[in-house]
């Protein structure tokens, strides 16, 4: 008798829950849509995208929202559209009770600017997503300029098009360049210490550091994790003892050697 009191309870608490939710979805096609809330996350930190450009993005889509009932409004549809724009890295929509549409917008965190050898400029992301330049907005990162030309069309590109292993006769310098800045963004003692990477005219990179007046010459691409390793150890060993400003050049293009030119 108790077995059978069991399962006529959770019988009717199933009951209940499958009516309610009948319920609420019936409700929600009845639902209009009268208001659209943008939200942008990290908004402190980075402005790549305001609440307006997020509501000309839904108005170009040319899709009805407001007046509209919200069981007729394509949600998924809206998210891959402002997902595919370049600041944004990820978009969440939802409706809640009363109708009112929110759009949670994460946007993309640029590691570095680049200012190539033609003056164009433009952002690159972890991921290594192409950013154009915001007229609301800069951001402070790591900056990469001088002699550097992109193998790719740069106005039809939006990521790096970047290949596992370097070879061949295509000029790989934009990746070798993401790929230094991904080590220096990655490590909290370089992300502090260099504001700048410089491609010379010999195709060898330069490094501007944010403290001391001196410029460290690092080289061809291979073995720049290294030449960093070694570089650190100097800065901890060596510039802490004579001082930050004692040395006018410090040269790392050759193995395991720190060459440095006092002032």
């Amino acid at each position: 008798m108790k077995k059978f009191k069991t399962i006529a309870l959770w019988s009717a608490i199933l009951l209940y829950l499958i009516l309610s939710l009948s319920f609420v979805n019936s409700k929600r096609k009845d639902t209009i849509c009268s208001k659209v809330r943008v939200s942008i996350l990290d908004s402190l930190e980075d402005r790549f995208v305001t609440e307006n450009e997020v509501q000309d993005f839904i108005y170009d889509l040319d899709m009805k929202v407001r007046g509209e009932p919200s069981s007729s409004i394509n949600i998924r549809e809206m998210e891959r559209y402002l997902e595919d724009k370049a600041a944004i890295h990820h978009a969440e929509l939802y409706f809640t009770a009363n109708g009112d549409l929110h759009i949670e917008i994460d946007q993309r965190n640029p590691i570095l600017r680049v200012i190539n050898a033609k003056g164009r400029s433009y952002y690159i992301d972890r991921h290594g997503v192409i950013i154009p330049l915001s007229s609301n907005y800069y951001s402070h990162v790591l900056v990469a300029s001088g002699e550097i030309v992109e193998f790719f069309e740069l106005a039809r590109t939006s990521r790096l098009p970047c290949p596992k292993k370097y070879g061949g006769e295509k000029n790989y310098t934009i990746c070798k360049i993401y790929d230094i800045a991904t080590f220096i963004h990655d490590h909290p003692f370089w992300e502090s210490q260099i504001e700048q990477i410089y491609l010379n005219k010999k195709g060898e990179f330069e490094l501007i550091p944010r403290v001391g007046g001196h410029l460290i010459r690092l080289g061809g691409y291979d073995g720049f994790r290294e030449k960093f390793r070694h570089l650190k150890a100097f800065y901890q060993k060596g510039l802490n003892n004579v001082g930050w400003n004692q040395y006018l050049e410090i040269n790392l293009k050759y193995d395991n050697q720190i060459i440095c030119t006092k002032r």
